[in-house]
């Protein structure tokens, strides 16, 4: 049992049993690791091993991937081969101590976060630390809550700040169409490869919808361009509201769109499309009672990353030729993509 306040006077020495043991409790390449591959990284730094071992064993437990270090040299190595998210180090260690370590992972340009553990007698180097980068800091003797709750802080902050940065991607890239305020096609091929690029970090999946209005050209000829441009900000709304906030919905070009859905697998597409296609032929639009079926309706074409293709130009390719084969099937229906799509 893992006592529940951390007092480093009582200290001792690593066994070889000891070593061994927690090596293997925070190895980052055990199978646990392998089986929840987008949890954050974190590294302990603390020549102290039962110190250390109890921090690491509190941060396991948030459900971290953690991984450890006796010492800042060892730290800096570490996190230069493959970053870590968060860095748990103790001010007073022999070589590199805390504040050096932060300096340099400053030179080094890394973006790891770091919590600074210090006793009472050394908090005004935990404010050094603080001016230097350090993101928070912990006084000795602390529980296992604390860790647990700092950790967890540091985690929640550094994600939001993630989010933060990708919303300001997205403002830079913000083209929208000027009939429907919708993402344009530039955003679209821009959104589109930086979300495969997050779903092949986080082994998430992607789906992507290609859309085209059935018999578009007919209603223009019948009701004319101005009902035309509505009919196309209606479809636009409808899109738009049918799906979750972060999905990214845009015109792709004339009366065709695509929707991108992060996180969504092929087995959901068919829930999806029915439901925009029901949406669509639900809307009341002007003339749309002269079309084929009666109504506005739409074909869409679905593929999904990675079963279907790992970058952005095959994905598109293949929802296109899902996309066809669901107007050669008749129209206002749908057709996931297969290496012959159905």
């Amino acid at each position: 049992m893992v006592p529940k306040d951390v007092n480093t006077s009582n200290a001792t020495e690593e066994t070889p049993e000891r070593a061994s043991l927690t090596q293997l409790e925070v190895d980052p390449r055990s199978e646990d690791s392998e089986t929840k591959p987008s949890a954050p990284r974190v590294l302990v730094v603390d020549d102290d091993p039962l110190v250390r071992d109890i921090i690491v064993e509190s941060i396991q437990g948030v459900g971290y991937t953690v991984d450890w270090s006796g010492n800042g040299l060892e730290a800096l190595e570490k996190n230069l081969a493959q970053p870590y998210d968060l860095i748990v180090t103790d001010m007073l260690m022999p070589g590199l101590d805390g504040l050096s370590l932060i300096k340099h992972l400053n030179i080094q340009g890394s973006s790891s976060d770091v919590i600074v553990i210090t006793g009472y007698g050394s908090i005004e180097n935990a404010v050094e630390c603080m001016k230097a980068g350090a993101l928070d800091y912990l006084i000795k003797p602390f529980t296992i809550e604390q860790i647990q709750m700092a950790a967890r802080k540091a985690i929640e902050l550094r994600e939001l700040k993630l989010r933060a940065k990708e919303r300001d991607l997205y403002r830079q890239l913000s083209y929208e169409d000027p009939l429907t305020g919708i993402y344009n096609r530039r955003f679209f091929d821009e959104a589109l490869k930086l979300e495969l690029v997050k779903a092949g970090r986080h082994k998430t999946g992607v789906l992507l919808f290609m859309i085209d209005i059935d018999y578009f050209k007919t209603y223009n000829d019948l009701m004319g361009h101005v009902h035309g441009d509505e009919a196309l900000l209606k479809v636009a709304m409808i899109l738009k509201g049918t799906c979750r906030g972060y999905d990214i919905v845009s015109r792709y070009g004339g009366e065709e769109f695509a929707i991108i859905f992060p996180g969504a697998l092929k087995t959901e597409a068919s829930v999806l499309a029915t439901r925009i296609m029901e949406a669509v032929q639900n809307e009341h639009i002007v003339g749309a009672d002269k079309m084929p079926f009666g109504c506005l309706t739409v074909s869409i074409g679905a593929a999904g990353f990675p079963d279907d293709a790992t970058n952005h130009e095959d994905l598109i390719r293949c929802a296109d030729s899902a996309l066809y084969a669901a107007k050669r099937a008749g129209r206002n229906t749908f057709r996931v993509y297969r290496s012959k799509p159905l």
